[in-house]
């Protein structure tokens, strides 16, 4: 009998151990695993057409450490930029688009703009789509020398950096412009003006002003409108011309402009 007590008496004490142990282990707290709160994204803006930049993306998280995010980005204009899932950008066509990851139920996102590619030395021809002449111009037969549809060549530099342009123009070994720097307009085109002064007398002056655009890959066009003066002669050349033909070449000495060399030559030393 006395046998049977102690063993129910062991069993009692057993059971309420075990469920003090129990209610022990359910009151302890459990830690939460973090959550992302914020995302960062950095991508190199602008980027030239055909120019590819690598997206990274850190991820903020709420117990105050951060992570990289490398994987699932998009574009959100595909025709402007591409992007792989592992966040290889290029750039398409001129325009802006939003370079975004989604990661831990946060997105974040950078705007980036993509620009025409204009670096390179440019040759091609500039063709006459209007001619007018006033005062001594007129009596010279200024426009005689260029009718409309003639052409003649040039050369232009352009050195690229971000949205800047710096511009350097020629026609042939004797008038060369200098250099002049741009910015490139929202709608991906540039336009600026360089003026040429001859040292020699009469001392001609031609301000070019050139509206440059590359409605595709690898492709130059616009126009080219100039105005040639004399000090101390009446009235003014002008013209205005398409840029035509062009292709980057190797070297800026390839372009040749027989036509403007001979006008800014005797024949318009001797107007006073």
């Amino acid at each position: 009998m006395r046998v049977l007590n102690y063993v129910l008496l062991f069993a009692a004490t057993s059971v309420a151990v075990t469920a003090c142990d129990s209610e022990s282990s359910g009151s302890l707290p459990t830690s939460a695993s973090p959550t992302t709160s914020s995302i960062a994204v950095t991508v190199k803006s602008p980027i030239k057409v055909d120019e590819t930049a690598q997206a990274a993306a850190s991820a903020s998280l709420t117990n105050g450490q951060s992570q990289a995010v490398t994987a699932g980005w998009q574009s959100d204009a595909p025709n402007v930029a591409t992007v792989t899932p592992a966040g290889l950008v290029t750039g398409v066509a001129n325009g802006r688009a939003t370079v975004f990851v989604v990661s831990g139920g946060r997105q974040g996102q950078q705007v980036i703009r993509v620009v025409p590619n204009y670096d390179g030395v440019w040759g091609g021809l500039l063709r006459v789509t209007s001619c007018t002449h006033t005062g001594a111009w007129a009596q010279a037969g200024f426009c005689d020398d260029f009718r409309v549809g003639a052409t003649d060549g040039f050369t232009l530099g352009l050195s690229q950096t971000g949205e800047s342009l710096t511009a350097r123009s020629a026609y042939g070994p004797s008038i060369v412009f200098p250099p002049v720097t741009t910015t490139i307009d929202a709608d991906g085109g540039a336009a600026f003006t360089a003026t040429f002064r001859d040292t020699a007398p009469p001392n001609l002056s031609i301000a070019a002003a050139w509206r440059i655009a590359s409605p595709a890959r690898g492709t130059l066009a616009g126009t080219v409108t100039e105005t040639w003066t004399l000090p101390g002669a009446a009235g003014e050349g002008r013209l205005v011309q398409d840029i035509v033909s062009t292709i980057r070449v190797v070297s800026s000495g390839t372009s040749r402009s027989d036509t403007k060399s001979r006008v800014m030559g005797e024949r318009f030393r001797r107007m006073r």
